[in-house]
C-alpha cells in the first residue's frame, strides 16, 4: 500500500495548488455538513422555547442556508475534482507511453503487447478508483466522524465517548474484514484479469495462424477454460463482498441502536431535549451515509491498490541498456564498423552467442551475413544498433565506442529493412516518411520508385493517403517490404542493415528492389543477412556464420569454389536458383 500512495501522491504533487485547494474547500463542505444537525436543533429548539417568530424564521433560515451552503460548496468541490483528477491522468498516460518508449528490446520480448496496453488502461482507470476512495471517499469520512463527534460532545459528552469508541472500533473491524477475507479474493480476481486479458489479445493477435490451421475449436475451447476461470475468482470475490457488507451494515444499525438508545435514556432521564433528539436524528443520518460504505470504500481502495502495482511496476521497469551521463551525439563521416573480442550473452540464456568476435566493417563496404538460423547472424545486428549490451568488448563506429554515445543518435545513423516489417495504421505517406519527417512527397515518391512501390501505391483508390491496416495487414508481405525498403532509401544514413530484405518478394519485383538495393547501398556500409544467395552474390565480401563463429570469408566467387565449405553447399542445394536480368 505504501508503493501506491507514493505513485499516487506523485501525481497529486504535480499540481499542488489545485490539490491544496480542492483539499481545503472539500473540508470546507464537510464541516457544514456535518453542522447542519446543529442548525436543525437550533431551529427546533426555537420552536420548543416558543420564542418569537422572527427567532424561528430566522433558524429556519439559518437550517436552509446551511443546507445549500453545503449543496453549492460541494458542487464546487466536484469541479475542481474534475479537473484535478483528469489532469492526473492525462500525466499516467503520458509518463507511461514516454517510459515504454525509453524500454530495451528485452522487456518486450518477454512481454505480451495486451498485457502491457491493459496495464496502463487499467492503470489509469484504478487511479481514479484510488483517488476517489482517498480523496473524495475515506476523508470526508473520518472528518464527518471527528466533527460528529466533537459537536455530539458539547451537547451528551458520554454519549460522544461512547460513539468514539464504537466507531474505532467498527472501522478497524470493517478494514480488517477486508483485508483478510474480501481482499485476497480481490486479488486473486484482479490476477486473472491480468491473465485473461493476456490470453485474449495473443488469441486475438494470432488469428489468422488460428484460420490457417483450422484451429478455431482450439482457441473457443482454451478461451473457455480461461472465460470460467476468470468467473470461479469473480463468483467467490462477489461472494465474499457481500458478506461483508452485510457484516457491515449490522455494525450500523448497532450505531443507531446506541445513538438512539442513549439519546432516549438521557431523554427520559432529563438530560437531553427534544431539540437534541433531532440533533442526533440527522446527525446518525448524515453520518452513517458515510460510514455504511466504509466497507465498499476499503474493498474499492484494495483493489485498485493491488491493480495499480501493475503500472508501478512497469513505471519502475529499467532499460537494459542505458545511455550514460556524459554520453555524446554520434555524427558518422565515413561508416566504418568493428567489433573488438566482442563476447555476447542473451540475458536469458547460459551459452554465449559470441566470443571473442572481431571484425572490421569498411566505410562503404558491402558486407552480407549467411549461415544456418541462430547462428548468430541477427545478433549480430542487434549488437551494432546496440539493442543489447556486449557482455566482453566493444564495438565502434568511425573510432567511437557505441557505449560511450547516445543510443538515439546512434540509432538516428543506421536504416533498418528488416525480414518481417511492421508498419504503423497511418498512411503509406507516413510509414515511408517514418524515418526521415521532413521528406516532401516528391522524395517519398522516389524513394517509392526505388523500391519499385510506387505504380502499386498509385494504384490504389487514395494513393499515398491509403491507410495499410493494423501491422500493415490489408498489404502483402512484398508489399510491406517494398515500403520498408523505400522508408530506408529515403531516410538516406551512413549505415544500412537489410535483414532478409528480399525473402518475400517475386522473382520480378526481386530484380528490380535488388537494382534499388545496389543503388541505396553504394557508398554506404551495408550489412545484408540473407538465405536466398542471390541477394547478396555481388557483395563486397561475405561472412558465413556458424555457432557464433565466423567460418569462412570471402566474396561470392571465391567460396562458391571451396570443396566442402558451408557457403558452397548452400549454393549447391540453390543452384539454378539466381534471377537472370532481362534486356
Amino acid at each position: 500500500m505504501k508503493d501506491v500512495f507514493a505513485f499516487a501522491w506523485h501525481y497529486w504533487t504535480k499540481q499542488p495548488k489545485l490539490f491544496a485547494v480542492t483539499i481545503a474547500v472539500l473540508t470546507v463542505a464537510t464541516i457544514i455538513e456535518t453542522n447542519m444537525p446543529n442548525a436543525l436543533s437550533g431551529f427546533f429548539e426555537a420552536i420548543r422555547l416558543r420564542k418569537e417568530a422572527s427567532t424561528v424564521w430566522w433558524h429556519l433560515a439559518a437550517f436552509l442556508a446551511t443546507y445549500f451552503g453545503y449543496l453549492l460548496t460541494y458542487n464546487f468541490v466536484w469541479r475542481l475534482y474534475n479537473l484535478f483528477e483528469n489532469n492526473n491522468f492525462n500525466a499516467v498516460y503520458n509518463d507511461a507511453f514516454t517510459h515504454i518508449e525509453t524500454l530495451s528490446e528485452q522487456y518486450f520480448v518477454n512481454t505480451f503487447t495486451g498485457s502491457m496496453i491493459t496495464t496502463i488502461k487499467r492503470g489509469r482507470d484504478r487511479l481514479e478508483t484510488f483517488e476517489d476512495q482517498v480523496l473524495v471517499n475515506l476523508y470526508p469520512t473520518i472528518l464527518t466522524v471527528f466533527c460528529t463527534i466533537v459537536f455530539l460532545g458539547m451537547r451528551m459528552p458520554v454519549l460522544a465517548a461512547l460513539l468514539a469508541v464504537y466507531v474505532v472500533v467498527m472501522l478497524l473491524l470493517s478494514a480488517l474484514l477486508v483485508m483478510k477475507y474480501a481482499g485476497p479474493a480481490q486479488e486473486a480476481y484482479a490476477n486473472a484479469q491480468d491473465e485473461f486479458g493476456a490470453h485474449l489479445a495473443d488469441s486475438i493477435g494470432g488469428i489468422i495462424t488460428t484460420k490457417s490451421y483450422a484451429q478455431e475449436r482450439l482457441e473457443i475451447a482454451r478461451f473457455m477454460e480461461q472465460s470460467a476461470e476468470l468467473r470461479k475468482h469473480n463468483l467467490k470475490a462477489y461472494w465474499r463482498a457481500n458478506t461483508t457488507s452485510l457484516i457491515q451494515r449490522c455494525f450500523l444499525g448497532g450505531m443507531l441502536t446506541m445513538l438512539l438508545g442513549g439519546g432516549t435514556w438521557l431523554f427520559l432521564n432529563g438530560q437531553a431535549t427534544i431539540d437534541d433528539m433531532a440533533y442526533l436524528v440527522l446527525a446518525h443520518t448524515i453520518l452513517q451515509s458515510y460510514i455504511r460504505n466504509v466497507g465498499d470504500h476499503v474493498k474499492n481502495l484494495m483493489t485498485s491498490s493491488y491493480d495499480l502495482h501493475a503500472i508501478i511496476a512497469l513505471m519502475e521497469e529499467q532499460p537494459s541498456v542505458k545511455d550514460k551521463p556524459n554520453a555524446k551525439e554520434l555524427h558518422v563521416s565515413q561508416g566504418e564498423v568493428c567489433f573488438h573480442d566482442v563476447s555476447f550473452t542473451y540475458p536469458s540464456k547460459t551459452t554465449p552467442v559470441f566470443a571473442n568476435l572481431s571484425i572490421k566493417i569498411r566505410p562503404g563496404e558491402r558486407l552480407a551475413l549467411v549461415g544456418d538460423s541462430g547462428g548468430g547472424k541477427s545478433t549480430f545486428v542487434r549488437l551494432v544498433q546496440r539493442l543489447y549490451e556486449v557482455s566482453d568488448g566493444f564495438i565502434t563506429i568511425d573510432g567511437v565506442r557505441i557505449s560511450e554515445i547516445t543510443q538515439e543518435s546512434l540509432r538516428s545513423s543506421v536504416a533498418v529493412v528488416p525480414q518481417d516489417p511492421i508498419l504503423f495504421h497511418r498512411s503509406i505517406r507516413e510509414n515511408i516518411a517514418y524515418g526521415r519527417q521532413n521528406a516532401n512527397f516528391d522524395e517519398i515518391c522516389k524513394a517509392a520508385q526505388q523500391a519499385n512501390i510506387h505504380d502499386f501505391i498509385l494504384s490504389l483508390p487514395t494513393g499515398y493517403d491509403t491507410l495499410v491496416g493494423e501491422r500493415g495487414i490489408k498489404l502483402s508481405g512484398g508489399e510491406r517490404q517494398r515500403i520498408a525498403i523505400a522508408r530506408a532509401i529515403l531516410s538516406d544514413r551512413k549505415i544500412l542493415i537489410l535483414d532478409e530484405a528480399t525473402s518475400s518478394l517475386d522473382s520480378i519485383s526481386e530484380l528490380a528492389v535488388q537494382k534499388a538495393i545496389r543503388t541505396v547501398t553504394h557508398g554506404r556500409t551495408s550489412i545484408m543477412i540473407a538465405h536466398r544467395l542471390s541477394t547478396i552474390k555481388d557483395a563486397d565480401r561475405i561472412l558465413v556464420f556458424h555457432n557464433g563463429k565466423i567460418v569462412e570469408e570471402g566474396t561470392h566467387n571465391d567460396l562458391i569454389t571451396r570443396n566442402d565449405g558451408i557457403y558452397a553447399s548452400f549454393f549447391e542445394i540453390q543452384s539454378g536458383g539466381f534471377l537472370q536480368p532481362v534486356d
